[in-house]
């Protein structure tokens, strides 16, 4: 009783982590977008800090709309899509019990006696001794095998790996890698489009460009902006990076 009370804590536990970090996401990209306004508010305007940030939170809730616009369309993209990324990128295809009958059989039977549905079994063609689960739903699941690891374990041994796969499965290990994936990569870009801001706007400058003051609001902020505005960036960069390496270490 306390292996399985342990086993449905963890799920539930895994469940919500995912929620939580979908929820993360959201909080990282608004916090790329104030960043954002900021940073292009300070490139425009000679003010004061304190009118910058105004400025900037003016803007930031006229462009929150689209952004959870756009990272709802990511993570659509990403759940719709993100085997057919993995395959492309590791080279993994699937196989039948003609092609495979060796391992087909020890993850039917490993599937059989747990209850679960077969996931999708998949070949890597590399000399490396790896295997690795993925997807986000039952219809999605696969596991992936390479051939260095068919040709060198036994069966008992490739049945341990396989049983160690399906765990992640049932667990919910696998969603909660593939959603931490998915946050680096928003992340990555809004960090990503607001450097091509810095840049494009220093090009600006270079080339003649002002900024345009007003002595009704201040001056001598901007410096101070952007440096608010980078230390976000940086701050939500960090935490997109060690988002995926938390979820590695739980799985």
């Amino acid at each position: 009783m306390e292996h399985a009370y342990g086993l449905y804590t963890h799920i539930r536990a895994n469940k919500r982590r995912s929620l939580a970090l979908l929820v993360g996401l959201f909080g990282l990209v608004y916090v790329m977008v104030f960043a954002g306004a900021l940073a292009g508010e300070a490139l425009t305007w000679n003010a004061s800090l304190d009118w910058l940030l105004r400025r900037a939170g003016s803007d930031w809730v006229a462009a929150v709309p689209w952004a959870t616009l756009g990272t709802a369309l990511w993570i659509l993209i990403a759940y719709r899509f993100h085997q057919r990324l993995i395959d492309v990128v590791t080279g993994g295809y699937e196989v039948t019990r003609r092609e495979q009958p060796r391992l087909w059989d020890l993850l039917e039977t490993l599937c059989i006696s747990r209850g679960i549905t077969m996931p999708k079994l998949k070949i890597m063609d590399s000399d490396a001794l790896n295997a690795f689960a993925t997807g986000m739903n039952p219809q999605q699941y696969s596991i992936t095998v390479t051939q260095g690891l068919i040709q060198t374990l036994e069966d008992a041994e490739l049945e341990a790996v396989l049983g160690h796969e399906l765990t992640h499965i049932r667990n919910g290990d696998v969603r909660l890698l593939v959603i931490a994936v998915v946050i680096a990569g928003v992340v990555s870009f809004f960090a990503e489009l607001i450097v091509r801001l810095f840049f494009q706007s220093g090009l600006m400058w270079g080339g003649g460009r002002r900024r345009r003051d007003d002595d009704r609001r201040g001056s001598g902020g901007a410096l101070y902006a952007l440096l608010i505005a980078v230390a976000l960036v940086a701050t939500a960069w960090i935490l997109s990076i060690m988002i995926p390496v938390c979820a590695v270490a739980i799985k």
